[in-house]
């Protein structure tokens, strides 16, 4: 064998290499895809079920926000008409 020869067989089993880490790689990445569409199912499924807590939560909230607020502004105009009598 020559040295061209050497070369072209280095380069191959080289391409070679390549060729089965990129193979590999890919099937891994598949994998991965495969993980994360489950997870992000998973995810979603949780989030729905869980969706009706976060509204009554939301509900409460407000109602408490729009009471309090109330009970403030009425408080405020009674001392405010107390003031005003003096």
């Amino acid at each position: 064998m020559d040295f061209y020869q050497i070369m072209v067989l280095i380069a191959v089993i080289a391409f070679v290499v390549l060729v089965v880490y990129a193979v590999a790689t890919l099937r891994q990445v598949g994998r991965t895809a495969e993980s994360l569409e489950y997870l992000a199912t998973l995810t979603a499924e949780n989030m729905a079920k869980t969706q009706s807590t976060f509204d009554l939560l939301d509900n409460v909230s407000s109602f408490l926000d729009s009471t309090f607020y109330k009970l403030l502004r009425l408080g405020a105009d009674t001392i405010q008409r107390y003031r005003s009598k003096k």
